[in-house]
């Protein structure tokens, strides 16, 4: 009944609104003001622009629910209230269409710094020669703790009636022979029972729907439910919740917390069961983790967990924990695929220069932590300029691509292999046996550069300069040993060895 009154009044809201921007200017001045229409509506609107996300305007419902002046709502863009990023934004529009319903959910930050779970429903209009979106905002937070009131209000009044009753029953057997005198005081009582039984229907019936309204909402965001006695073990999922990881709840049963702990990665439940713990012991407000699970078919999901306390002993002890989980899966995925991108060089699919700084600090890392050595080399082709001025671009590229290649198929699948720029490019050597090993991989990338290429259509023939540092024994820093294997890489070029180590360099530069 709620969830049906809401959406009359946001029709109703949009409809209204709706009509009056879509009046001619001399039908709007016979009707009804702008203010009475928009400005005073009870429900939250804002018209905004579809194009920069700017607010065009609000209402005077828009301001008390945020708690900023409308001055202030038309200065800034919806962005800065909405707290879900662009992705998640698009990744909500999509699931809206995809369950064809005509409302988003997002998460809308107030002047006071709170966040609110909200309904937005869009409708595109005309307001002041341009193109707008009026927007009608619906606060659904309080949708949890509505119904958590009717839990317990419900179980105070069935409590009520079962000690009226058992009231009567003890009095009609203590006290039969005032049989008659009692008829009176039983009808009344009689009465009071019949009322609180009405009561008790009417309570039941504003749960059912406060129940309805929920299972609408989490139908709609298409996420799983969890509950746990945190002194018992015992745990509740919704079906949902099971089809995220490929199964039935009939399959998972019986389903507790050991359940989660055997789907989940070990890797995330240390991590996971660790926040739990900062939220029972009150350090923390609410758990939120990012988990992997293991699905039927055997890959991981990664799933948004959440939840927090709910229901606490007398003594003050937490007792229940609700929560959701929501398949992250895609913007996981995403998020990879935007970090790869960010960190490949696009002309030869290698890694590029922000990938090769990170890789090196995190080689420096694992050799310190694990009393390894690796070797850098860097590299740089000769003789590439003249070829690119000769034959163009095109060729230079193609010509890079195939070095790119040959470097990588000379080299080993951990080893980390990266195109600094230009004709410049790096490889990272770790866990190597013997020094002479990488000089036999340098010495292996230069004998197949070095060999005629047939680059569209062109035989192109050029040459490799490699310079080698070893951590920690020429360099125990990044930067020094970028710079150690620089010197020795201009020292081969110059003198026409093709590899040289620093060692090696400093000996020369010695004599």
């Amino acid at each position: 009944m709620l969830t049906a009154i809401c959406k009359r009044l946001l029709s109703s809201a949009l409809f209204v609104c709706l009509s009056w921007l879509a009046m001619p200017a001399e039908a709007k001045r016979a009707s009804l003001s702008y203010e009475q229409f928009f400005l005073r509506h009870s429900a939250t609107m804002m018209l905004i622009d579809p194009e920069t996300g700017n607010i065009l305007d609000a209402n005077n419902a828009a301001e008390q629910f945020y708690g900023f002046d409308r001055d202030t709502l038309r200065s800034m863009s919806i962005q800065k209230i909405n707290q879900l990023t662009p992705e998640q934004v698009e990744a909500e529009r999509q699931l809206a269409k995809s369950e064809d319903r005509n409302f988003f959910i997002f998460r809308h930050k107030l002047a006071d710094g709170s966040v609110r779970s909200v309904e937005v429903h869009s409708t595109p209009v005309d307001y002041a020669g341009r193109k707008a979106l009026l927007s009608v905002v619906h606060d659904i937070s309080a949708d949890r703790e509505r119904q958590e009131e009717l839990w317990h209000y419900k179980n105070r009044l069935e409590e009520m009636v079962d000690r009226k009753s058992a009231e009567l029953s003890s009095a009609y057997q203590a006290h039969n022979q005032w049989m008659l005198g009692l008829v009176g005081t039983l009808g009344v009582l009689l009465v009071g029972v019949c009322f609180l039984l009405l009561e008790r229907h009417t309570a039941h019936k504003r749960l059912r729907t406060s129940e309805q309204r929920l299972r609408d909402i989490i139908f709609g965001t298409n996420v799983g439910t969890w509950e746990r006695n945190l002194q018992t073990g015992e745990a509740i999922y919704n079906e949902r919740w099971a089809e995220i990881v490929g199964y039935t709840l009939a399959e998972l049963r019986p389903v507790n917390t050991e359940t989660w702990r055997r789907l989940t990665h070990p890797e995330d439940v240390e991590k996971s069961e660790q926040k739990l713990a900062e939220v029972i012991s009150g350090e923390r407000e609410a758990y939120d983790s990012e988990v992997r699970m293991q699905h039927k078919e055997g890959r991981w999901v990664w799933v948004l967990d959440r939840g927090r306390v709910v229901e606490w002993t007398k003594d003050g002890k937490p007792l229940r924990m609700s929560g959701t989980h929501t398949d992250i899966t895609r913007l996981k995925k995403t998020e990879e695929a935007v970090r790869r991108l960010a960190m490949t060089d696009h002309l030869t699919g290698l890694s590029n220069r922000a990938h090769f700084n990170e890789s090196l600090e995190d080689a420096i890392a694992v050799a310190v932590g694990e009393d390894r050595k690796f070797a850098l080399m860097m590299l740089d082709l000769d003789m590439f300029k003249p070829v690119n001025d000769r034959h163009g671009h095109p060729v230079g590229d193609a010509l890079l691509q195939v070095v790119a290649s040959t470097i990588k198929r000379c080299t080993r699948e951990g080893d980390v292999v990266t195109r600094l720029g230009g004709d410049e490019f790096a490889v990272i050597v770790g866990n190597y046996e013997q020094e002479k090993d990488v000089l036999a991989c340098a010495e292996r990338i230069v004998r197949q550069v070095s060999r005629p290429m047939d680059i569209k259509g062109n035989r192109i023939n050029i040459g490799i300069s490699v310079g080698i540092s070893f951590f920690p024994d020429d360099a125990d820093d990044a930067k020094s040993l970028i710079i150690h294997a620089d010197q020795a890489m201009y020292e081969a070029k110059k003198s026409s060895v093709n590899v040289l180590t620093y060692e090696a360099f400093r000996l020369r530069a010695a004599s």
